[in-house]
């Protein structure tokens, strides 16, 4: 009988299961976790230090698994700190707010202080944090030093220093860190951490376990009693969780700050800072370097001029192989790839309304004659009974003369901006203005006898043989001209010789302005103006009537009178069961009838739709969608500058998707949801002739998969679209060279040089290509690290708030950044860092710049570099705008002062590396180089 090795373990099978299994309980019982005695012994046969080496420290490797031990012990730490830190924080907020009645008067104004710091760290349109945070700390200073304060008082500022303390660093903290000292996001902040480790353990710093506790105790001035809740909280986030490893880990995390404390002096508990002492002439030259702005030229190149110049044809197996690379993605241009997925699509139909409507003005006109009449009837219930007085009779026919309310209501707002205009005009100098057109004219100085007069000789004159009638006009304007400098003059001087110093100012100036009142021009009558007024009435109601009206015009959602507008919109709502319903035969009749009442016949103009189902970024080229873009143009102002100057929105984007705030985005949902467009209209309302539209889906058409067969032209376009994108990229260095190579030596030559070459480039792109367009050159101004706050980005919601909250952000600065913009709709992080990097290059310095597909290359030409005399900021400027502590870009102060406090650690952390013999490779530096810039995510 054959040798068979199964017969052994048939024969002492029970032997060796009892053997396995005490060895299985061995195992698990020695195995509970990281540094176990099975985790040692891996470690000690060398199976534990896996992964690459990432550097050499103190002469030992540096591996992968090491760095991933001490994150993991850091991460462990930083959770049961911050979540000590939100439990004391409740309970010091109870606390606070029990105490809050019993405080006194000082007591009161520091809880008001804390809350408007907390308010100002949720939101800036509370307040400046960097002002409410100091304020605050100085009333409870000044409470906890006060002799005299009450001892609910004191016990309170101590709370309210322990809650502001816990507040700020939960704010200024990120991704769940709490040791802000030591940052630990990247591979490069790990091995810091290490070094500092190292460095404690040299200056012979350690801390027990029962050190640790009494730590904790203290950084939360004691408040914090309990750690059954976080302990719990932490099992569930963290596997493998175990108490006395997390109490190793806060120990070397303490070990960690005091060594930073011995070396760079006690530094906040609220930031990783380091002791500087700077002057100001080193704040002066920050300014400077971080906010004296360059200026570029840019050349577009597109790919798609390109496509029609790509030599050859794909092979079969190439386009089979693009199609299947593709074939599970959706089309979208703001992204490298491609792809044949059939996206999402849309059909839409929309309306415009003007209030200028017939139907709309005569429903006003109607409303207003029955107001009127109404009124006047209420007004003759009033009239006293004859003989009751002497001024029976006058009281008896007033109201037949006033109670118009429409008119009388045109009538005070017109008296109103009349004497605006007068003070305007005649107040504060403006007599001397050398040059007065007639836009400038007010209605009196065109009704005078002596302007009539003239017009009449005037006319009179010029119709003999050879007079020309315009001449006559002219003598009415100079008339009316000559009328109103005069009344200027006469008027404003007063006001001009009253402000004039001398003994008796007071009663000059007093008597200035009572000759001001006296002799000012005063507004026409209402009989005269009765018939513009009702005009004017009937057109507001109109507008009202088809659009409603606002209570408040700093609120949009302020309640109002509802228009048609919006009761079409709730109609279609309720018809269309909000978008879900199945029988759209209701609701497309009511729309039809909508349009036939109001006379809405006009189509492309009064009414439209989209000729086909379109996806995102189709729908802009549908031409049944022409008026809308057209009216989204306007109202957003496109891109008067490339990062900013004007708020951009793709075309497509609102139809598509839903913002969320703080959420991103969702897709839109439902059809014949009626919604006004467009959806940030930030014009005025009531233009003469504005139409505003509203839009609603009647298709949805869901993404779905295709076949190679079907989108093979599609393939071979995708194919021609990469090589084209090769070809502009060369063109693009072509461009770029020529331009460093031209003789130009001045911003004037310089810009006809780029122009030169944009125009050379468009010269090759046929005129129906759409690339034609985009390969126009424009120009980038205010590049610097830190920029004025460009206000035509915000959205009108967060402008809104700002003013409401009377915020000025005029002269505020903000970190460089590059918007969606018309001129570069896909723009990335790369792309204005590299002009922020470049700024102070060379004159003509130029490189070239891809967007975020990699479809457009930018020749970036810098035209005005920041160290130019003419860009470089003045000490006039930063002694103004930045040194004082309420200057608008005092900002920078805080800046320079964290900048200085980096470049301090980043010297010392190369001493320490020099110290404990930091080694690492070329490959290992482009590693972590590549980790640091990512932010720790690869």
């Amino acid at each position: 009988m054959a040798y068979n090795p199964f017969n052994i373990f048939r024969r002492n099978q029970k032997a060796l299961f009892a053997v396995l299994t005490v060895f299985i309980m061995i195992m698990f019982t020695l195995s509970f976790g990281s540094g176990d005695a099975i985790d040692r012994l891996s470690r000690w046969l060398g199976g534990g230090r896996k992964g690459e080496v990432v550097c050499r420290l103190d002469g030992s490797t540096i591996k992968e698994s090491d760095i991933a031990r001490v994150r993991r012990g850091r991460v462990m730490a930083n959770s049961f700190m911050t979540l000590a830190a939100g439990e004391t924080l409740d309970s010091l907020r109870r606390y606070t707010d029990q105490q809050r009645g019993k405080l006194g008067d000082d007591g009161q104004q520091m809880a008001s202080a804390v809350q408007m710091a907390e308010f100002s760290l949720m939101s800036q349109q509370f307040g400046n944090p960097q002002q409410t945070i100091p304020r605050a700390r100085m009333t409870i200073r000044a409470v906890s030093e006060n002799p005299a304060a009450k001892s609910e008082d004191k016990d309170a500022a101590r709370a309210y220093l322990a809650q502001l303390d816990l507040i700020q660093r939960r704010f200024v903290g990120a991704d769940g860190l709490f040791f802000l000292n030591a940052p630990n996001r990247t591979t490069r902040e790990t091995i810091e951490f290490m070094l500092w480790e190292k460095k404690a353990d040299q200056l012979g710093i350690r801390f027990t376990r029962a050190d640790v506790h009494t730590l904790i105790a203290r950084e939360f001035y004691s408040y914090f009693k309990s750690d059954v809740e976080v302990r719990k909280a932490l099992q569930k986030q963290i596997e493998g969780f175990n108490l006395d490893a997390c109490m190793d880990a806060l120990a070397i995390e303490f070990k960690v700050r005091a060594a930073q404390t011995a070396v760079f002096g006690p530094a906040g508990r609220i930031g990783p800072d380091a002791a500087v002492y700077p002057v100001p002439y080193e704040m002066f030259e920050y300014y400077r370097r971080q906010c004296s702005p360059a200026k570029y030229e840019i050349v577009p190149v597109p790919a798609e001029a390109f496509v029609e110049k790509v030599p050859g044809e794909p092979s079969e197996s190439e386009l089979k192989a693009l199609y299947d690379k593709y074939a599970n993605d959706e089309p979208n241009p703001a992204k490298e790839g491609f792809g044949f997925k059939e996206p999402r699509k849309l059909s839409v139909s929309w309306l415009a309304l003007t209030g200028e409507e017939p139907y709309y003005q005569k429903l006003a006109a109607d409303q207003l004659r029955v107001g009127e009449v109404m009124a006047k009837v209420s007004g003759l219930t009033a009239v006293p009974v004859p003989g009751v007085g002497a001024a029976w009779a006058e009281a008896a026919v007033a109201p037949l003369a006033l109670k118009e309310p429409a008119v009388d209501a045109a009538y005070t707002r017109y008296k109103t901006e009349f004497a605006d205009k007068v003070h305007q005009m005649f107040g504060g100098g403006a007599y001397d203005r050398s040059t007065l057109f007639t836009r400038d004219l007010l209605p009196t100085s065109t009704v005078r006898p002596g302007t009539l007069a003239a017009a009449l000789g005037g006319f009179s004159g010029q119709t003999v043989p050879f007079g020309h009638p315009a001449a006559g006009a002219s003598v009415a304007v100079s008339a009316a001209i000559a009328y109103e400098i005069r009344d200027r003059v006469k008027t404003g001087l007063p006001l001009v010789l009253g402000a004039v110093p001398s003994p008796g100012l007071l009663p000059t100036a007093l008597g200035g302005a009572a000759v001001y009142q006296a002799t000012a021009p005063q507004p026409l009558s209402i009989e005269t103006v009765r018939p513009e007024l009702m005009k004017t009435a009937t057109s507001e109601r109109a507008k009202t009537l088809a659009f409603g009206s606002q209570s408040n015009r700093f609120d949009p959602s302020g309640s109002g009178e509802k228009g048609d507008v919006e009761r079409f919109k709730e109609q279609l709502e309720k018809l269309s069961d909000k978008g879900r319903a199945k029988d759209k035969t209701a609701v497309n009749d009511y729309i039809k009838k909508f349009m036939a009442d109001r006379g809405l016949t006009k189509p492309g103009e009064q009414f439209g739709s989209t000729t086909a189902p379109r996806d995102e970024w189709a729908l802009e080229e549908d031409p049944g969608m022409r008026l809308l873009v057209l009216a989204q143009q306007s109202s957003l102002g496109r891109a008067f500058g490339a990062h900013g100057g004007g708020r951009y929105l793709p075309f497509g984007r609102s139809f598509f998707w839903t913002a969320q705030p703080n959420q991103g985005r969702r897709p839109t949902a439902g059809t014949f949801v009626a919604t006004p467009y467009p959806p940030d209209d930030r014009s005025s309302f009531g233009s003469e002739g504005r139409a505003r539209y509203v839009y609603w889906v009647t298709e949805d058409v869901q993404p779905k998969k295709t076949n190679y067969l079907t989108m093979k032209d599609q393939v071979r376009a995708t194919w021609k679209r990469i090589k084209a994108r090769e070809l502009a990229q060369q063109r693009a260095e072509a461009i770029a060279e020529a331009i460093r190579k031209d003789p130009a030596s001045s911003s004037i030559t310089l810009h006809q040089a780029v122009a030169e070459q944009a125009n050379k480039l468009q010269s090759e792109i046929p005129a129906g290509n759409k690339a034609y367009f985009r390969a126009k050159a424009f120009e980038i101004d205010n590049v610097s690290p830190l920029t004025p706050i460009d206000l035509g980005s915000l959205s009108p919601e967060v402008l809104q708030q700002m003013f409401s909250q009377g915020m000025n952000l005029a002269g505020r600065l903000q970190p460089f950044g590059l918007n969606e913009s018309e001129n570069i709709p896909y723009p990335t992080r790369d792309f204005a860092s590299a002009l922020v990097e470049n700024r102070d290059k060379p004159f003509k310095n130029a490189i070239v710049l891809p967007d975020s597909p990699k479809d457009t290359f930018y020749v970036t030409v810098l035209v005005r570099p920041s160290t130019d005399p003419l860009a470089l900021q003045s000490a006039d400027s930063f002694a103004k705008d930045v040194y004082p502590p309420t200057a608008p870009k005092h900002a920078v102060i805080n800046e320079f002062r964290f900048e200085a406090a980096r470049e301090a650690r980043q010297s010392v952390v190369a001493l320490l590396k020099k110290e404990f013999r930091y080694e690492e490779t070329e490959e290992q530096k482009k590693k972590l180089d590549e980790n640091a810039k990512s932010g720790g995510r690869d």
